[in-house]
């Protein structure tokens, strides 16, 4: 039996995170100054999740402050868990808290970055939803990745390709100025949907990706172009994108030899940690403990180069 304990002191790399969601319910109520009723609970689907969202977390949060507060909560539980490397979301929409100025925003996270910097290394993300104001997107996205505060960036929300061209040019806009290029797809979408997400914005990793295992060519495609797959085992299965962990693709993949790493996704809705899932995995007999602490170093090593 493998115990949290286990993981705890061990470097990790948490890649998939988005920061405003990104902490403990435990740590979000007292900030809150409220509950949210009989959570958190396994979903149906984003949709579900989506609802909560919007009518609980995303009204609680309207000014810079309140962001700042929401990840700087996420950091802590980050650091808490013995995660030392921190590539975490900060959405776009958060440009509205901060006067809808880009400079207060990147001033902002420049902020968190380096009060945090003797303990974590945080590399911020900048988060895309895919049905976001496009006009703003336009408008703050430049600017946003020229800022050189951003080293990814991650489009994400309905896993389909229509309307996937609107964003090309920010994903050769990234390319050009070394930024790391990812995006959601493959939790409940196809396999085929994985690679052509791949193709189109030239990917360098893939949020979620386990729909990939469905097709043994897409497989191999990743792993030729050496694509890394940030996998969520608790989101999968909380948002019921798989039926159990021990039905979870993640051994399959790492066994075709694709890069992945262990994450959070949103903390707060799944309520596990990366070494509380390292066990968890361990214990559902999905992966063995040397192919989980395989998977930690290597995404260090990944990270640190």
């Amino acid at each position: 039996m493998a115990n949290v304990s286990d993981f705890l002191s061990l470097e990790k790399v948490d890649a998939h995170n988005h920061l405003n969601l990104g902490m403990r319910y435990a740590s979000y109520v007292p900030w809150a100054g409220f509950y949210i009723p009989n959570f958190p609970r396994k979903m149906n689907g984003l949709g579900e999740m989506h609802e909560v969202i919007g009518q609980y977390t995303r009204n609680r949060s309207a000014t810079a402050k309140d962001v700042q507060d929401l990840v700087t909560l996420s950091i802590k539980d980050a650091i808490a868990d013995g995660v030392t490397i921190l590539e975490g979301s900060f959405d776009i929409s958060f440009v509205h808290h901060c006067s809808d100025s880009v400079d207060k925003y990147v001033e902002l996270i420049d902020g968190i970055v380096k009060k945090f910097a003797d303990k974590i290394d945080v590399r911020p993300e900048l988060g895309m939803g895919k049905l976001f104001d496009k006009t703003k997107i336009d408008a703050w996205v430049p600017p946003l990745l020229e800022s050189g505060i951003f080293k990814s960036i991650d489009l994400y929300g309905p896993e389909v390709e229509d309307g996937i061209d609107q964003f090309k040019y920010i994903y050769e806009m990234a390319g050009r100025l070394g930024i790391k290029k990812k995006a959601h797809v493959g939790e409940f979408s196809d396999a085929a949907s994985v690679r052509s997400f791949i193709e189109f914005f030239e990917l360098d990793e893939v949020q979620h990706g386990i729909g990939a295992a469905k097709d043994d060519s897409v497989l191999q495609f990743m792993k030729d172009r050496n694509i890394r797959c940030n996998i969520t085992p608790a989101s999968n299965v909380m948002l019921s994108a798989v039926n159990s962990l021990e039905e979870h693709p993640i051994k399959k993949i790492v066994e075709c030899g694709i890069p992945v790493t262990i994450c959070t996704d949103d903390l707060l809705f799944f309520n596990r940690s990366v070494s509380e899932q390292c066990a968890d995995l361990i214990n559902a007999n999905v992966l063995t403990e040397d192919q989980v602490k395989a998977i930690l170093k290597e995404s260090v090593d990944s990270y640190k180069k």
